[in-house]
């Protein structure tokens, strides 16, 4: 990357060894040699460093990037999704609060879908939202939002 593009308070990517890591530029002096160094800060460790050597700076990270990769996105809704959609454990746990009754985890599945509560992609939907719920029922317990009541049967508290 040519000198005079590097920029303070941008975020750069930059070489450290055979690593790569960001960095937010915060100064930019120019010493009496006539080289530039930049005062950085890492965005990872969020300590100071300063590279003398400006080729060591690879590429400018957009603004935009940089929200994305820290989850600040604004785009995201009450569900917690960017779409609006539950994921496969909330829209399990909405699917038997509606139905007050104990349900395969097939017919959770198919009934989330069609109401439009997630959009699950993959080779086993079903299966993954069987797992999930037994994983929270074992890990929580008491606390947990479903019972299981026999086999493949599930219900809501």
């Amino acid at each position: 990357m040519k000198t005079p593009k590097i920029e303070a308070e941008k975020v750069y990517e930059i070489t450290v060894g055979k690593n790569t890591t960001t960095v937010k530029v915060l100064k930019v002096e120019r010493r009496v040699n006539g080289t530039l160094v930049f005062d950085c800060l890492n965005t990872k460790t969020n300590k100071r460093m300063t590279v003398s050597d400006s080729k060591r700076f690879l590429r400018e990270i957009k603004p935009e990037k940089i929200a994305k990769a820290e989850g600040t996105t604004t785009e995201r809704t009450k569900s917690g999704r960017a779409n609006g959609m539950l994921s496969g454990l909330d829209a399990a746990h909405k699917v038997l609060t509606e139905a007050g009754r104990p349900m395969k985890v097939r017919e959770i599945f198919e009934t989330a879908m069609q109401n439009g509560y997630c959009n699950l992609k993959g080779a086993t939907p079903a299966l993954t939202i069987s797992a999930a719920i037994q994983r929270e029922v074992s890990v929580k317990g008491a606390d947990s939002r479903f019972i299981k009541v026999e086999r493949g049967l599930f219900a809501a508290r």
